[in-house]
């Protein structure tokens, strides 16, 4: 067989800061639909405000991010980002104050993650999960899956 790829993208609606919703069915789910026994699967998210992690499923993984982050930028603090007097670039309608989750992103979050695939599997270790998380408000998101292998 040759190469495969495949491509799929989700949507979702987010509960807001730190919302993390385990997508690590999706992904097997992805993995089986291309029928690769090698190869890899890339998870992505193409918001600034959210992320992919692989981590451990708990309480404990989501208070830790919620310390880091305040401690990374405290929601109180004055940021340019969030002063519209004077920012006039990447505006939207109804433009947030998020600054923090911006941060948090750069410091925190990733943008993807690259798993491999072996026998058909997608490999994690003990106890991890695949996250699509949330640093700013409840809203609707997307994330997508590519795969790809023999």
């Amino acid at each position: 067989m040759g190469a495969v790829i495949l491509y799929r993208e989700f949507e979702t609606k987010t509960g807001g800061r730190l919302d993390a919703l385990d997508i690590t069915r999706e992904v097997s789910e992805v993995v089986q639909e291309a029928g690769i026994s090698h190869g890899n699967a890339l998870v992505f998210s193409p918001h600034t405000t959210c992320c992919i992690l692989v981590a451990s499923r708990g309480n404990g993984t989501t208070h830790s991010l919620a310390a880091a982050m305040e401690r990374l930028a405290p929601e109180g603090a004055y940021y340019a980002h969030d002063d519209l007097d004077i920012r006039t670039e990447n505006l939207v309608d109804d433009e947030p104050a998020n600054a923090p989750a911006h941060i948090i992103h750069i410091f925190i979050g990733k943008p993807s993650e690259c798993l491999p695939v072996i026998d058909g599997r997608v490999q994690l270790g003990d106890g991890q999960r695949i996250f699509f998380v949330e640093l700013d408000s409840s809203r609707s998101r997307r994330y997508t899956i590519q795969v790809v292998g023999q």
